[in-house]
């Protein structure tokens, strides 16, 4: 099919960087092993605002989808493999096949309620909450990434999620 043939894959170590701030996200990732991180500094500090890790899409969804230069930094937490498509790729696949373009249009609902779902859980539900509902859509990663990545991630400091921790 057209769509695997354009898809790349990748594969980098722990700590790197796929993007930076002032970069284009150039690709849309598919995360096939391994862990990543997408997150803005705010007084130095690493402020996370979405984690991937496998069977996940991973990408700065605003410099993505604009092509312009974004704010955040893409970062892998472990040794991870992926599969890549373009921009530009993907707009020829939407162009040329409608049933790709449905599927975009899913994922990109999917994605949409997934972030609803994450502003809505941090402006009302309880730290205690959070964690419960992390453990249940991330269940291979809650040992594989920092209390201080998991904190930021939940909003949280990482004196109210060791307390939360320790309720459990």
């Amino acid at each position: 099919m057209d769509f695997l043939s354009k898809c790349k894959s990748f594969q980098y170590p722990k700590g790197f960087f796929l993007v930076k701030p002032g970069q284009i996200s150039q690709y849309l990732y598919f995360v096939k092993s391994g862990i990543g991180k997408v997150y803005y500094l705010k007084d130095g500090k690493e402020i996370i605002d979405w984690i991937s890790d496998e069977g996940n899409l991973l990408t700065s969804v605003t410099s993505f989808l604009t092509h312009r230069p974004g704010k955040h930094f893409l970062k892998l937490i472990e040794d991870s493999e992926l599969i890549g498509i373009s921009y530009e790729d993907l707009e020829k696949l939407f162009a040329k096949h409608h049933d790709v373009e449905r599927l975009g249009r899913k994922l990109t609902i999917m994605a949409l309620v997934q972030v609803q779902h994450r502003i809505n859980s941090i402006q009302f539900e309880s730290a205690k909450d959070r964690y419960e509902n992390f453990l249940i859509q991330f269940p291979n990663c809650i040992n594989r990434i920092s209390l201080g990545d998991l904190a930021s991630y939940l909003g949280m400091t990482q004196v109210t999620l060791s307390r939360v921790r320790g309720l459990k």
